[in-house]
């Protein structure tokens, strides 16, 4: 419902961009799970990596497109007029016009050969001669190579490697849609984070004001020394500063969740004040082993599969550059019938009678001498395999660390939130302690400005530590390649 309410807003907003009203300032509650589910449906990257998904598909009809048959003809008309010599002198200036037409279907075969069907019509009239001549004739030509591109192994590499292509596109979404939603979560608990600590700077500030009035009363009656009003001064002017920086880093965060979660049709998304609604989740310590939790991950993780998919691709690569090292032996086979009349359509009918067959069979060999250009692609092929197979290995090891690290990180936060927020109610103690001993004239406002400092920077770790274990139990699900449920 919350997701439902967010997502209308953000529409309202967008609605009334359309009808020419300027939108005010807007807050909406959002809760971490509205924000993942916002980011998946508005996110950039996700949007970007589906439409490469999209491109890959067509790249696999474009690569099945290369064993279409494909329909041929063509048409030509020729007129020829010569001075006659010799015997035709006596026939006059020579005139000939020939009319040639050819249609066929042809294709590409996936053994790597290619199979033609032709049908070729001429027609000739010749001015030394009383009758025309029509030749008509039907061909069916097959070419196999034999070694090198031979076979499917070869003639369908560019297919698979489109295949392997989407299948690497359509990973690289889902590693996106991971990555996305920690990337989320880091915005959202930075801004909850920022927001926080600009409390914890106006809380000191105010802290602060309150002992400079305090102080400005005891000078007045000469209770205390000037210098004590001006240090206390000093202090204010720092904490103002710090309460700046608290309120640029508030700003900068709330832009960057903005950025991740909304369309952005226009520019009034970014009008949007997000209220955060989420709670932090408890501190837990986390027992499992590394070990299981990084096979959960070269199983789950879209990145590490794709780089298996890469290895894939650069093996179809090298296999290609074997067979080419080979020399080329193609068979060629063709068959043909031929008839001969003074009309097309009488020497068409002639040819259905089958009477004037014949027929080729042959070999074509070529043997370059030095071979360079395929014996330095089998060396290129052989060293990219090599690469892919040692990128997917060094990744794994990468992946090993992240692992670990997001472990450990999880453990050391989970006990730190303990340990900071008994720091900071330390440092409360200690801030009324000196207080109480400023009213009896035991201690200076140097001393309790140093902690009111304290308690400001402990009450900003506590708070820090608490976001950071907050990020660290989502990044323990999203190093594995899972999507972690709130």
């Amino acid at each position: 419902m919350k997701y439902l309410i967010a997502t209308l807003t953000i529409s309202a907003i967008c609605l009334s961009s359309v009808l020419g009203q300027r939108p005010q300032q807007l807050h909406v509650d959002l809760s971490l799970e509205d924000a993942i589910r916002l980011s998946q449906d508005n996110g950039s990257q996700v949007a970007q990596a589906s439409l490469q998904a999209m491109i890959s598909k067509g790249a696999i009809t474009s690569a099945d497109g290369d064993f279409d048959p494909v329909l041929f003809s063509s048409l030509n008309y020729d007129f020829n007029e010569s001075a006659s010599s010799g015997f035709f002198s006596s026939y006059g200036d020579t005139t000939s016009r020939s009319y040639s037409a050819t249609q066929g279907i042809r294709s590409n075969l996936r053994s790597g050969g290619n199979l033609e069907l032709r049908l070729n019509e001429g027609y000739d009239s010749e001015s030394f001669l009383t009758d025309t001549q029509s030749n008509t004739s039907m061909s069916l030509s097959f070419t196999q190579p034999l070694l090198r591109g031979a076979f499917s192994m070869v003639a369908t590499a560019n297919e698979r490697k489109a295949y392997i292509a989407h299948d690497s596109d359509l990973l690289s979404l889902t590693q996106v849609g991971v990555d996305s939603v920690q990337s989320v979560v880091d915005a959202y608990w930075n801004l909850s984070f920022a927001r926080a600590d600009l409390e914890v700077k106006k809380q000191s500030l105010v802290l602060a004001e309150n002992l400079r009035d305090i102080t400005i009363a005891k000078y007045d009656v000469g209770a205390v020394a000037k210098v004590e009003v001006t240090q206390t001064r000093a202090d204010i002017a720092s904490r103002q500063d710090a309460v700046l920086i608290a309120q640029n880093s508030v700003d900068t965060n709330h832009d960057a969740l903005r950025r991740l979660i909304s369309t952005f049709d226009n520019q009034d998304d970014w009008q949007i004040n997000f209220n955060l609604v989420s709670a932090s989740p408890p501190a837990t310590a986390v027992t499992n082993d590394w070990q299981d939790l990084w096979n959960n991950a070269l199983e789950n993780r879209g990145d590490i599969q794709k780089l298996q998919l890469d290895v894939d691709s650069a093996q179809i690569d090298f296999e290609v550059a074997q067979s080419n090292m080979s020399p080329k032996l193609d068979f060629i086979a063709t068959g043909t019938y031929s008839a001969q009349d003074h009309q097309v359509g009488s020497s068409l009918d002639r040819l259905l009678d089958h009477d004037y067959p014949g027929y080729t069979l042959g070999f074509v060999f070529e043997l370059p001498i030095s071979n360079s250009s395929y014996v330095g692609a089998k060396i290129q092929a052989k060293n990219r395999l090599l690469l892919a197979k040692r990128i997917l290995r060094d990744q794994g090891a990468d992946l090993a660390q992240q692992v670990r690290q997001a472990l450990h990180n999880v453990n050391y936060y989970s006990e730190r939130v303990a340990v900071t927020a008994h720091a900071s109610n330390m440092a409360q103690l200690k801030l009324e302690s000196e207080q109480l001993r400023l009213r009896e004239g035991a201690s200076t406002n140097y001393q309790v400005l140093q902690f009111q400092a304290d308690l400001a920077v402990a009450q900003s770790q506590q708070l820090q530590t608490q976001t950071e274990y907050a990020k660290a139990s989502v990044k323990l699900d999203t190093v594995q390649g899972n999507v972690p449920t709130f």
